[in-house]
Order: structure tokens, then C-alpha cells, then sequence
């Protein structure tokens, strides 16, 4: 396993991750309705792979020659909270979980902020994605008080919350 910078010819890739780990991840959260049709935005992780959304990291996971999974980040979008990067998406196929790549991505994730000039992180995750709240924990991440929003998909109410990172995760020994 190998993380690295995404490159152009990436996007497609990752825009198939996502789908499938939304499928795997959200099945019985977000309707089947949507995750069935879900789009997968491919021109934007196209754009963003090739480093034409300025201020934007992008790392892939890659095994065996495949894109098995990748880590999204920049500046963070909801300033009312007062942090100044932002996680923006972590997905991995399904039978890449609990193998830690994972773990690498977010502290190369975690890295890429850095680089950019920030010092701390935010990330929304939805509220009933236990798997994911324990891991972002692991990392010593706290849910940021009032924090906690709602949006609508395909007319279901989906709950999500903040977790907030001062400092950036760093590796450490026995995690």
C-alpha cells in the first residue's frame, strides 16, 4: 500500500470509491433510492485529481496497482467554528477497511494541511457512522459543541456533526 498525491488520470478512480463506499457505509442511513442512483461526480474528482481546484489536496491509497481509497482536504468551509482546514472526504472500497490504510491517509491528509498552512482541522461526519466516529476519536478528535446539523436526501432527515482536531493528528507510536 502506497499514498501519494493524486494524479490527472486518478479521477475516475476515485469517483468510483466513493460510490461504492457510500453504498457499503450508508446502506440503512441514507435511502436506497439514492444510494442505487447516486452519481458519481466524476468530472469534479477529475478536476480536483488533476490539481485544478486551487487550495485542494488530493491523496489517493493505492494497492496493488489500484486506487483502493482516498483522503480530501483544503480550507475549512464553515468558518463559525474557527478552524482553519478541513477534511473534506475519507472513502475507501469496502474490503480496504480495517487494513489501516485508513490511518495513513488521514495523517497524509493531516500532512497535506499542514504543508498548506494550517494548523488545526475540521470534519463532518454523519451522526449514525459509529465505525467512523470511533476512528476520527482515535485520532483524538472531539465533536464540537453545536455543531450538529441536518440535511435532506431523497426526503430523509440525515444528521451529521463536527469533529474538530487542534492540533492536526500527527503519527504516534502504538495508535
Amino acid at each position: 500500500m502506497i499514498i501519494r498525491p493524486a494524479k490527472p488520470e486518478d479521477g475516475p478512480a476515485v469517483a468510483a470509491v466513493r460510490v461504492a463506499s457510500w453504498r457499503a457505509t450508508y446502506r440503512g442511513i441514507v435511502p436506497d433510492s439514492y444510494l442505487e442512483t447516486m452519481n458519481s461526480n466524476e468530472a469534479h474528482w477529475c478536476k480536483v485529481a488533476s490539481g485544478e481546484e486551487p487550495g485542494v489536496g488530493l491523496c489517493v491509497c493505492e494497492a496493488d496497482n489500484l486506487v483502493v481509497g482516498f483522503a480530501c482536504y483544503g480550507a475549512a468551509r464553515a468558518p463559525q467554528f474557527d478552524f482553519s482546514g478541513e477534511l473534506y472526504a475519507v472513502y475507501f472500497l469496502p474490503a480496504m477497511i480495517g487494513k489501516g490504510h485508513g490511518a495513513a491517509a488521514m495523517l497524509e491528509a493531516a500532512s497535506g494541511l499542514k504543508s498548506l498552512g494550517y494548523s488545526d482541522m475540521i470534519l463532518w461526519v454523519i451522526e449514525n457512522n459509529e465505525r467512523a466516529r470511533l476512528f476520527y476519536e482515535s485520532f483524538g478528535g472531539t465533536v464540537i459543541a453545536n455543531s450538529r446539523q441536518s440535511f435532506k436526501i431523497d426526503g430523509t432527515t440525515i444528521w451529521e456533526v463536527a469533529y474538530g482536531f487542534r492540533p492536526l493528528p500527527e503519527p504516534r507510536a502504538n495508535r
